[in-house]
């Protein structure tokens, strides 16, 4: 099947969502999150943002995926926290048979979408240190390394990596996320590529 044009939408997670980016998450990641921890999150929208990249029409329901209320339309999940001047990226994930596509590079853009809205001023976050995809895409956004979590990661000990972004309103900054904004060749409902050539 030819697909001549995908069309994706990026919106808010819904608790009808959670058991699919929980499977997703137990594909991906060995310590997936407890289901009460989405519903926490998401009953916290003052402070925390969650989304899911999806994408619209008709998809076909993916081998591997067992639970009966899978939703394929699903591509990925991201999620973050807002503390003061502060965005915290607190998870990101693309369902593994449709990774190394730029889907992450989508959910990312809208997240850092999301610190400009709810008025934040950086951006940090933590990587493995085995993740060199992951860390090379947010150094394209225009994050540095600032530190080191030892053994942050509880399944195997793994160290933490430690990026932070300069101030987000910074013309550096705005010109690496505009960047990464022209690299993203889908139409994404959601994300609003018209954010830089507004006022702060």
């Amino acid at each position: 099947m030819v697909q001549l044009r995908q069309q994706l939408v990026l919106e808010l997670m819904r608790e009808a969502d959670v058991n699919t980016v929980q499977q997703i998450e137990r594909e991906i990641f060995a310590t997936p999150w407890p289901r009460n921890a989405y519903y926490r999150e998401l009953a916290s929208r003052a402070s925390a943002h969650y989304v899911v990249l999806r994408q619209d029409g008709m998809v076909e329901r993916p081998d591997g995926y067992r639970i009966a209320d899978f939703d394929p339309t699903i591509i990925g999940y991201g999620g973050m926290w807002r503390m003061y001047d502060e965005a915290h990226v607190t998870t990101i994930g693309v369902r593994r048979d449709l990774q190394h596509r730029g889907y992450g590079r989508i959910i990312f853009a809208g997240l850092v979408q999301a610190a400009y809205d709810m008025g934040a001023k950086w951006v940090t976050l933590e990587v493995r240190t085995s993740n060199d995809n992951a860390m090379q895409m947010y150094e394209a956004f225009g994050f540095k390394v600032i530190g080191r979590r030892k053994g942050y990661y509880t399944d195997n000990g793994e160290d933490a990596i430690v990026m932070w972004s300069d101030s987000i309103h910074s013309p550096r900054f705005r010109k690496a996320y505009e960047a990464n904004l022209e690299r993203i060749e889908a139409e994404v409902r959601g994300l609003r590529r018209d954010l830089l050539t507004k006022g702060d």
